[in-house]
């Protein structure tokens, strides 16, 4: 990712940070009304005038 001559101890360090970060986020109080969209959708594979082409 463009990083060069980094330390094992400082990855480990980086991503322990991270780890406490996303933990907290995962744990916070979800409170309040919370809208939400649901999207479906279907992908099919055909064949159109003999070439393979996708129907959505």
């Amino acid at each position: 990712m463009g990083m060069t001559g980094i330390s094992r101890s400082q990855v480990s360090s980086l991503c322990h940070g991270i780890d406490e970060r996303v933990q907290a986020f995962l744990q916070r109080p979800l409170e309040g009304e919370w809208p939400y969209l649901w999207l479906d959708a279907t992908y099919v594979k055909v064949r159109k005038n003999g070439r393979g082409s996708a129907w959505r």
